[in-house]
């Protein structure tokens, strides 16, 4: 047994000791420091990956269901939410994108126009995914386009699985895809679901126009940060003779362009789903069934048994069922009114007041996951903005610099998407998020707090 294995059994037995230690240790019935211990390691394990995600999450149902944290439906929620099922689809799309053939067609027109620059080729990745954030109203299904695409942009350019250059690339594809995005306001879940709850809550609205306005700086440090970190992965190996490249282009085949024409439709429902209403999720598990249909060839048949990696699917079953049973003992909102008063917002505080909104936003949206963590942020708007003396609307825009700043990839699913389809390691993702974090930290919140001042909004 090697040293790795060895390491992951003494902190599966150390897990269960500490369980069992706060158990003794309460000797009451006080369920939240029992799920603080649970979840905490938890995001330890999953953060780290010293346990395999499967592993964790099993754990993790176990411990709910035997100290009876929660009831069965509470500790299982996260296999009934709309992104585990958006996550399968997209699974079974990228799998069946790159099983026909048809990521290697689109990388290798794009590669027969960019040539074997890999500064254009990141350039154009980081690009696309950010344009691509106001076509269509949800990250997986961005995701779900992407990565094939990049997997198989780094393989037309003689890159192997694993090099740093293929990994430059799917990293590039995964991050430009998400993290700029959040200066729009229709483009990720997290936004949607806040600002829904403000609307609810206190009635407040923000227009498309005002929140990409507000939003513009940290997401700007956010896109330039990616390029400065990603460019220098491999490089540039010089442009190739184009013609010879034109010359590779093989024509389509039928199932690449039925393939290639459902997701066109895909992304049609995607980027309309204001005017119709029907979520992504189901629209991504129609294209699954139509791709899985035997005789259509667009998957092999023994596709899920070799190709169709469904550990991410619990993982996030994991990550959610942990942040529902948190929210069930009201963990979360006890942390929350803990630290809430600690912040030290006050008015004519400014920068303070956006760097503490911003972080306490960050601290629990690794907590809870950044599409459950407006739950817990948008109902302390309110109070958040009457001790900074600031507007409603300006406290919720500094909430959405924090959750739109993953520290640890676990924070944001569709990273972890990403990180199955093109098989991204987490330490080298994690180093990606940490150098982002801190750009926003360093230079973003500061920037932000200059124009928001010059906009008039502070």
């Amino acid at each position: 047994m090697n040293v790795r294995a060895n390491a992951s059994l003494i902190l599966c037995a150390a897990a269960i000791m500490s369980v069992a230690g706060v158990v003794v240790l309460t000797g009451s019935d006080e369920s939240l420091p029992r799920v603080a211990v649970i979840g905490g390691l938890a995001i330890f394990f999953f953060a780290t990956r010293i346990v395999p995600e499967l592993v964790t999450s099993l754990l993790c149902f176990l411990a709910f269901l035997l100290l009876e944290l929660a009831p069965p439906d509470v500790i299982f929620s996260g296999f009934a939410v709309g992104g585990i099922w958006l996550t399968i689809s997209g699974l079974i799309i990228g799998t069946s994108i790159t099983q026909t053939g048809l990521g290697q067609q689109i990388a290798t027109r794009i590669f027969a126009r960019t040539g074997a620059s890999y500064i254009r080729t990141v350039l154009l990745l980081a690009t696309s995914g950010l344009l691509l954030g106001f076509l269509v109203p949800s990250t997986i299904p961005r995701i779900i386009v992407m990565m094939p695409v990049a997997v198989s942009l780094a393989s037309a350019m003689g890159m192997e699985t694993g090099s740093r250059g293929q990994v430059g690339l799917a990293i590039t594809a995964a991050t430009s895809t998400l993290l700029p995005t959040y200066a729009i306001l229709t483009a990720n879940l997290p936004t949607i679901v806040h600002y829904g709850a403000l609307e609810t809550l206190l009635g407040i609205r923000s227009s498309y126009a005002d929140y990409f306005v507000a939003q513009l700086p940290a997401n700007l440090v956010r896109f330039t940060l990616i390029l400065a970190c990603l460019l220098p992965f491999a490089r540039n190996t010089g442009p190739v003779e184009l013609e010879d490249t034109f010359e590779k282009v093989e024509p389509m085949t039928t199932t690449q362009k039925q393939l290639l024409g459902l997701l066109f439709l895909a992304i049609a429902f995607w980027a309309t789903d204001s005017l119709h209403g029907i979520s992504p999720a189901w629209i991504a598990m129609a294209v699954a069934a139509i791709v899985l249909v035997p005789n259509l060839n667009m998957m092999k048949s023994d596709a899920m048994k070799t190709s169709a990696d469904m550990t991410p699917v619990f993982f996030l079953a994991g990550v959610f069922g942990v942040s529902a049973v948190a929210q069930h003992v009201g963990l979360d909102s006890q942390v929350a009114s803990n630290l809430v008063p600690r912040l030290g917002l006050a008015a004519g505080s400014g920068l303070h007041d956006i760097y503490a909104i911003a972080g306490f936003s960050t601290l629990i949206s690794h907590l809870t996951t950044a599409p459950a963590a407006p739950v817990v942020l948008a109902p302390l708007a309110s109070a958040m903005a009457e001790a900074a003396q600031l507007p409603v609307l300006t406290v919720a825009m500094a909430q959405i610099i924090g959750i739109a700043t993953p520290i640890l990839p676990y924070q944001a699913p569709p990273l972890i998407v990403a990180m199955a389809l093109a098989h991204i390691s987490v330490p080298t993702l994690t180093r990606v998020c940490m150098v982002l974090t801190i750009g926003v930290a360093v230079i973003g919140i500061p920037l932000t707090w200059v124009w928001w001042r010059f906009i008039g909004i502070m």
